[in-house]
């Protein structure tokens, strides 16, 4: 189900642009709605914010949403919370390794780093804590040593609480690329830990491409995982890429990528009004509510430039 606002108790839903992306999104998803109240289409998409929410029922808000995904070429997952049910273990791995190594950091400090590269994260709270500059790099080293071996026994023992986020993702990942759309993981895990996850949940065979922020220059609210990823699977316009992510981090990312679609979801981190705050253009309960587009025309191989 779209969560376009906080449904309310008639479960109506509501969709208000807020931002420039948003308002030149608005027009496609919610122009029949205008037309079907008796009012001109153009007056939603010249203006800049509504005062009053427009209200969808679940049968129009389906309508309008069908095509959200027809002029997508690559979709960019966030994994944990967004893709891999995890139960936020990754960030209760984190905080705890700072604590034990001395480090005071409180859940509503946490919350804002969800999504951020580990040793940034270590960094911050390292310095806020007075760890003198010239041993701050040994104390993230330290730590973030700490938090890979404590992530790896979570994520991979016997205990291991990882799961898909919906019982049907797989499938509904091999849908999307029926369709013609590329599917891609972007994350803040280090690659050994991005990959494991891979293998243990059998995501190779539905995936096109996959990269881990340790493998570019910055991670999330960068864009450069993005580019990477379309710089892999051959994708030409950032406006028709898709990223999807449960955390505020993953929209900021998305924009600054200038992807065409930024989703939220709520299957993770970040609440529905943290993420329309972020800037995402659609936020649903989990990644497979977005719904499968029609299958796309084969369109023909851009030659190559040899000016």
């Amino acid at each position: 189900m779209f969560r376009n606002v906080v449904p309310k108790p008639t479960s109506l839903c509501r969709f208000k642009p807020v931002s420039t992306l948003q308002t030149q999104l608005a027009p496609r998803l919610c122009a029949p709605l205008l037309s079907a109240r008796g009012g001109p289409a153009r007056d939603f998409s010249v203006k800049r914010t509504m005062s009053t929410p427009i209200h969808l029922s679940p049968r129009m808000l389906q309508k309008v949403t069908r095509n959200l995904l027809s002029e997508i070429d690559l979709m960019v997952y966030d994994m944990a919370g967004t893709v891999v049910q995890e139960g936020g273990v990754v960030y209760k791995t984190l905080q705890s390794a700072m604590q034990s190594d001395g480090l005071v950091v409180s859940d509503a400090e946490m919350h804002s780093w969800h999504g951020a590269k580990k040793e940034a994260v270590i960094e911050h709270f390292a310095a806020q804590a007075g760890t003198p500059a010239s041993e701050i790099e040994e104390r993230v080293v330290r730590i973030g040593n700490a938090f890979i071996g404590a992530i790896d026994e979570a994520y991979f023992g016997e205990a291991s609480p990882i799961d898909y986020v919906d019982i049907g993702l797989v499938g509904y990942l091999k849908q999307l690329r029926a369709t013609g759309i590329k599917i891609s993981f972007d994350t803040g895990y280090p690659e050994n830990i991005q990959e494991g996850l891979i293998k243990a949940l059998n995501f190779g065979p539905v995936l096109d491409a996959y990269v881990s922020s340790y493998q570019v220059p910055e991670g999330r609210p960068f864009p450069y995982m993005i580019h990477h990823l379309m710089q892999k699977t051959n994708t030409m316009d950032v406006k028709r890429v898709c990223k999807v992510g449960d955390s505020c981090r993953d929209i900021e990312e998305g924009l600054n990528a200038g992807c065409g679609l930024v989703v939220g979801v709520l299957s993770g981190a970040d609440s529905f009004e943290e993420l329309s705050r972020a800037g995402a253009h659609v936020v649903c309960e989990r990644v497979t509510d977005l719904p499968i587009p029609k299958m796309k025309l084969n369109r023909s191989k851009q030659l190559p430039d040899l000016s």
